[in-house]
């Protein structure tokens, strides 16, 4: 669909939004005259960051565990009582373990999941009806990776929700078209992004942030944010197509 266009006023929820992607994300919006409801589990860093930011907008913070759906559905509520309405939501909260994917431990791949692809499920189920409920055209923004196309080796977990983000949303997407909901869904993939999670990354988090912002304006279902692994992406794709010719009937 068409993208929001200006944002002005628009009510939007960033999870993770206390470093990283979600911190640069919330200073975006609000940039855009957006209004923020920033959550993340780090209540110190949020009050810090929240609390800095006060002064470009309207900025309110939560403490939330992605992981506990009552905690995102408090969220979601929150948002409602105290913006009168829910326009956008960014599910973003994410972490990574490392190791082969057969010497992880079960414990590892669960914590991986859990944040990474249940904490995008909990906010689509918090954060969606109330987006619908609102009457008004709005977007879902789902931080996925460019582990979402490509195989990264040593964070199979990482990899794997992210696939998931990708899948979740292009279903959301013809979702929320077949039901004629005004709601569009963007999956975000950066690359070597300079954060917490990856401090050898070379491309700051406002980079992303600023794509983010005109994804939503503009109605972009894909958003990269950078050329890193262009080639090796484009190869994996090119090598699934090709396969089909090696089909035995």
């Amino acid at each position: 669909m068409n993208g929001l266009g200006d944002l002005t006023g628009r009510a939007a929820v960033v999870t993770g939004a206390a470093s990283g992607i979600g911190l640069a994300v919330s200073e975006a919006f609000l940039a855009a005259g957006m209004r923020v409801l920033m959550t993340d589990r780090d209540e110190a860093r949020l009050a810090d960051e929240s609390g800095r930011l006060t002064a470009v907008g309207e900025v309110l913070a939560l403490v939330v565990d992605v992981t506990d759906p009552e905690s995102v559905a408090r969220a979601a509520a929150t948002a409602v009582e105290k913006f009168g309405v829910l326009n956008v939501a960014v599910n973003n909260a994410g972490i990574v373990l490392g190791g082969n994917s057969w010497e992880l431990s079960l414990a590892d791949w669960h914590r991986v999941i859990d944040v990474n692809l249940f904490g995008v499920i909990h906010g689509i189920r918090a954060f969606v009806p109330r987006i619908i409920a609102s009457g008004e055209p709005g977007w879902v923004v789902n931080t996925a990776s460019m582990a979402a196309v490509r195989a990264v080796p040593g964070i199979a977990p990482y990899t794997a929700t992210k696939h998931g983000v990708l899948g979740i949303s292009d279903v959301m997407r013809k979702e929320l078209e077949i039901a004629g909901h005004p709601i569009g869904v963007s999956v975000v993939m950066p690359g070597g992004i300079n954060t917490g999670m990856n401090p050898v990354g070379t491309v700051p988090a406002s980079q992303v942030a600023a794509n983010v912002v005109d994804a939503i304006r503009r109605g972009r279902d894909y958003v990269f944010t950078d050329d890193h692994s262009a080639d090796e992406v484009a190869d994996r794709l090119g090598r699934i197509v090709a396969a089909r010719a090696d089909v035995i009937a």
